[in-house]
Order: structure tokens, then sequence, then C-alpha cells
């Protein structure tokens, strides 16, 4: 069985291209007058804020599937038991039922069976 590290760094990633788009916005506007930056600044922070809020959500459901699929992936064979196990533990009553259903057939068949070949000895 061979161990896997699994790095986490999506995050440092979204945190590095945050960085350097706050860079380029910061260059951009060196160049502006205080009035200007603060209009800027007070129309855009509600609107990133709400992106914030939008995104979240998605990018959260995004990096659970992610992460989770290289936690599946990386123990393969303890999930596979272990859905194995739960499929059967629910199909079990279906299977018992079939059973309950099928049996006086099939035990009506034998003793047909075994009366057939009585009688013709």
């Amino acid at each position: 069985m061979s161990t896997t590290t699994l790095t986490m760094n999506a995050p440092e990633l979204a945190l590095a291209a945050l960085e350097a788009a706050a860079e380029k916005f910061n260059t951009a506007t060196e160049h502006l007058t205080l009035a200007t930056k603060t209009v800027l600044m007070l129309v855009a922070g509600p609107l990133l804020g709400l992106a914030f809020v939008i995104a979240l959500p998605a990018i959260s459901v995004m990096l659970t599937a992610y992460y989770g699929s290289k936690l599946i992936a990386a123990r393969w064979t303890r999930v596979a038991r272990y859905a194995k196990n739960v499929v059967l533990f629910f199909a079990a009553p279906f299977i018992g039922l079939a059973y309950l259903i099928a049996l006086p057939f099939v035990g009506f068949g034998t003793l047909v069976y075994v009366a057939v070949k009585a009688a013709r000895k």
C-alpha cells in the first residue's frame, strides 16, 4: 500500500491570483486623484462584496468536491468496500422479500419433481 501526500495548494493559488489582481489595481489607481479613488472605492466595494457573497458558496462546493475526490482516489479500496457494505445493507430487505416470495414456488416445484420421480419408479 503506497501512501500519497495530499497538498492543499488550491487556496494558495487563489490567494496569489488575488494578490496579483490587487497589485494591478494599485498600479492602475496610482495616478488618480483622491476624490476619484474615493468614488471608485465607494462603487467598487459593495460590488466586490456582492461578487464574493455570490461566488463563495460555489467555490466551497467545488473545493469540497475537489478534495473529496482526491481523498476517495487515495483511499479507493476502503471506500469501495464501505460503499459495497452500505449497498448490501439497503438491498438486504428486498433480497429477503424476493426469497420469501420465491421459496414457496421453489418448494412446490421440488415436491412435484420428487413426486414425479417417485411415480416413475
